[in-house]
C-alpha cells in the first residue's frame, strides 16, 4: 500500500495537518492557562488592596485592640478566599482558613518578602495547609509611608486546571476529527490526480503482454492528459 503515490501523498497531508495541529494546540493551550493565570493574579491584587484598606483602621488603632482574625474571616466568607493579615516581621495576625497563633511565622514567604520590598508580591506553589495548588498576591498595608504589615489574598488555581483541561480537550477532539477529514480529502484528491497514471501504466503492462489494441480516454489537457 505505501508504494503507491495516491498513499504516499495522503500520509505526508496526514503527517502536516497533525504537526501544525499539535504545535497550534499547544501554543493554545499554553497561551490560555497565562491568560487565566494573568486574570487571576489582576483579581487577586485588587481584593488584596482592598483588605489592605480594611485593614487599616486596626493597624493604627492607637488603643491596641485589634479584630484581625475577625475581619480576615469575615471577607474571606464574603470573597470566598483564603485572607491572611501579616505583621512586617512576619507574625500571622489573622487567617480566614487557619488559627494564627499555630501558624509559623510568613517572613521567608516570596510573596511577603516581595510585597515588602517592592510593593506587590505574587507566588505559586501547592499549600499544605489546603491541599492544593495556590496562587498568592500581596500588598503592604501602608500609613502614609510607613508599612505596618501586608494583606494577602489567596485562591486555589483548580478552576484554571479545569479550564486549560477542558481547552486540550477540545483541540484533541479537533486533531482527531481534522485528522480523519484529511485522510478522507486527500484519499479522493490524489485518487482523482493520480488516476491517469494508473491507467497509463496498465495499458503499458498490457502493450507489454502484446496486447497492442489499447485505448486510454484523455479526461485533461494538463501533464497526464498529453503523456
Amino acid at each position: 500500500m505505501f508504494r503507491s503515490i495516491q498513499w504516499r501523498i495522503t500520509i505526508w497531508f496526514v503527517l502536516l495537518v497533525v504537526v501544525s495541529m499539535t504545535a497550534l494546540g499547544a501554543y493554545l493551550t499554553s497561551s490560555v492557562r497565562s491568560n487565566q493565570l494573568s486574570s487571576l493574579r489582576n483579581h487577586l491584587e485588587n481584593e488584596a488592596k482592598i483588605i489592605a484598606e480594611a485593614s487599616l483602621p486596626d493597624f493604627t488603632n492607637q488603643e491596641g485592640e485589634n479584630n484581625f482574625d475577625a475581619l480576615s474571616r469575615k471577607l474571606g466568607s464574603e470573597i470566598d478566599a483564603r485572607i491572611t493579615i501579616i505583621a512586617p516581621d512576619g507574625t500571622v495576625l489573622g487567617d480566614s482558613h487557619e488559627d494564627p497563633s499555630t501558624m509559623e511565622n510568613h517572613a521567608t514567604r516570596p510573596e511577603v518578602k516581595d510585597a515588602l520590598t517592592t510593593g506587590l508580591g505574587e507566588s505559586t506553589r501547592y499549600s499544605t495547609t489546603l491541599e492544593q495548588e495556590m496562587m498568592y498576591v500581596a500588598v503592604p498595608v501602608r500609613s502614609q509611608y510607613e508599612i505596618l504589615g501586608v494583606a494577602r489574598v489567596a485562591l486555589p488555581l483548580i478552576t484554571v486546571q479545569t479550564l486549560n483541561n477542558q481547552v486540550t480537550l477540545i483541540i484533541s477532539l479537533a486533531m482527531v476529527a481534522t485528522a480523519i477529514l484529511t485522510v478522507l480529502a486527500a484519499a479522493l484528491i490524489t485518487r482523482a490526480t493520480t488516476r491517469p497514471v494508473v491507467e497509463i501504466t496498465e495499458a503499458a503492462k498490457r502493450i507489454a503482454a502484446g496486447e497492442l489494441r489499447q485505448k486510454i480516454p484523455v479526461r485533461s489537457r494538463d501533464e497526464t492528459g498529453r503523456l
